[in-house]
């Protein structure tokens, strides 16, 4: 399979960075080209009954602030793919749901692959948790290529008990 163009999806962690290095890597020695995706999620709390919904002015800073974050991060792609001489699109999507915008950009852009990192920034706030890494997984035409933080990550079981 030749890779023309790869989707690079990041939400600024130190796995996406490290996703976004290898997806560059990658398309250096094909594609030659890469979209940074990093969906704008604003972040609104549900009032409890009786309390006020947040006001407009509350709700546009909140809109501002995650497109200022995603631009940061899809322009930390964008600086990584300069480096290497590959070309970077960026796509900045606003949406409450990561997962069918990342598709949805890789599609329009006419991406090969998408590489995206296998959980978020941090235990409290995950963007790319599984739920976002699992629906692209599972609802993507495109094929996927998940980073995972060596860490987190469990040793096969070759054992006879293991392979039950």
């Amino acid at each position: 399979m030749f890779l023309e163009r790869i989707c690079i999806a990041t939400d600024g962690s130190d796995l996406a960075v490290r996703a976004a290095e290898m997806a560059v890597q990658l398309a250096r020695s094909g594609a030659g080209r890469v979209v940074a995706v990093s969906v704008a999620q604003p972040h609104f709390r549900i009032p409890d009954s009786g309390e006020a919904a947040p006001d407009a002015q509350a709700a546009q800073a909140e809109f501002e602030r995650a497109r200022r974050a995603a631009h940061t991060h899809a322009d930390t792609v964008g600086r990584i793919a300069q480096l290497s001489g590959v070309s970077c699109d960026p796509a900045i999507p606003l949406a409450s749901s990561p997962g069918p915008e990342i598709i949805r950009v890789a599609e329009e852009h006419g991406c090969d692959l998408i590489v995206m990192g296998a959980h978020g920034p941090n235990d409290a706030n995950r963007l790319f948790t599984g739920s976002v890494a699992q629906y692209v997984l599972a609802n993507s035409p495109i094929p996927v290529l998940l980073l995972r933080d060596p860490r987190e990550a469990t040793r096969p079981d070759f054992t006879e008990d293991g392979m039950a």
